[in-house]
């Protein structure tokens, strides 16, 4: 492989792997959102709660028997009871964990390949 070729495919993999950080980023938040959801949907089932009401403004409230709304996709959300909102919390951890997952794995192979190119890289230079 001649040194341009090594240097155009290094470039590819960084922008792949920044493209992979982005989405893990991403990922990360949408996970941690997650737990606090999690965690706030297993304070509901306490009776009495504090329901945000915008500009850092809270309103006590009782939470038994009332829905809970989810997003579905575009723009769309869902009610849920309590326990079916848990369990959706809960497949949904899952998945995104799983995605984590998928782009640890990546950001791997990527590394690995990265690697490779540099040792062809310091051949050609030794």
């Amino acid at each position: 492989m001649e040194r341009e070729e090594i240097l155009a495919r290094a470039r590819i993999y960084n922008q792949q792997r920044q493209a992979v950080e982005k989405e893990l980023e991403k990922l990360l938040a949408s996970l941690m959102e997650l737990n606090n959801s999690s965690v706030t949907a297993n304070e509901l089932g306490k009776g009495e709660g504090l329901v945000s009401i915008g500009a850092g403004a809270y309103v006590r409230a009782d939470l038994e028997g009332n829905g809970i709304l989810m997003p579905i996709g575009s723009g769309y959300v869902k009610e849920y009871t309590l326990e079916e909102a848990r369990g959706e919390i809960g497949k949904r951890v899952e998945l995104t964990e799983k995605a984590v997952k998928r782009m640890r794995e990546e950001l791997g192979k990527i590394d690995k390949e990265m690697a490779k190119l540099e040792g062809e890289f310091r051949k050609l230079e030794g």
